[in-house]
């Protein structure tokens, strides 16, 4: 029997998952000369304390006292708000034996380890791949010239102890991530390659109601801070598509 929130990729879908994962390669190293960088799965204490996750990287928790099952508040109740009151006020019931649940408490979701023994040092392993760009940046500004802007990516393995996984290969306890850490100097942020794509169209999500509006427009209006953004924006959009996923599926907000 397996166990929830890991997923096996047989010989087509190991196929299927490593074609993506070029195309997206190519837009992001191909197209926009970005680097790519391999770093460990796993993270010293130090590094995600620093970046909030010790503290913060946490879901609302809720255990059945009867039968034992665990659920993320927010898949039991639709606000997180006077999450106390809110199950009280609705009554909400164990959904596996019909349970009133109380009593939430916030958990961490990273799996914690050790490195070395006896006086080992505190690590997890990595929730993300963004740190280990961000504790390389020093090395990777030298490599880039120290010159702005300039792009780093990584495709891995990230962990996240989810409390109830579920929708497939959705929510899971280890996936695979492909990140863009874009650095820019903060006083400018137009792009190079902006006049290319300026005259494209993005799907687009305002308040309440689906937009399409070409990207000089979205700048120029402020829907889209920048130029820098937009551009990635597009670019995302167009490795989506090109992948074959029907843009009336996914929208900006």
């Amino acid at each position: 029997g397996g166990v929830a929130g890991f997923y096996d990729y047989g010989p087509l879908g190991s196929q299927l998952k490593l074609n993506i994962e070029n195309l997206w390669r190519k837009f992001y190293l191909l197209k926009d000369n970005c680097i790519e960088i391999i770093t460990p799965t796993i993270t010293l204490h130090e590094v995600l304390k620093a970046s909030g996750h010790v503290d913060e990287f946490t879901d609302f928790t809720v255990d059945c006292k009867k039968c034992k099952q665990s659920y993320k508040v927010e898949d039991v109740i639709d606000d997180n708000i006077g999450i106390e009151a809110a199950l009280k006020e609705n009554k909400v019931k164990c959904p596996n034996c019909g349970t009133n649940l109380k009593d939430a408490y916030p958990v961490n979701l990273m799996f914690s380890t050790k490195i070395g023994i006896g006086s080992a040092r505190d690590a997890f392993l990595r929730p993300e791949t963004a740190q280990g760009i961000f504790t390389d940046f020093h090395l990777l500004y030298r490599y880039a010239r120290e010159k702005l802007p300039f792009g780093v990516v990584q495709i891995g393995e990230g962990y996240r102890n989810e409390v109830s996984p579920r929708q497939g290969i959705i929510r899971l306890r280890e996936f695979s991530m492909a990140e863009a850490e874009i650095f820019f100097d903060p006083k400018d942020k137009t792009h190079p390659n902006f006049g290319s794509i300026k005259n494209k169209e993005l799907y687009l999500f305002d308040n309440e109601k689906e937009i399409k509006l070409s990207i000089e427009k979205a700048v120029k209006t402020k829907v889209i801070n920048n130029q820098a953004l937009a551009y990635y924006m597009y670019l995302t959009q167009d490795f989506l598509m090109t992948a074959g996923i029907d843009p009336k599926k996914f929208r900006f907000r």
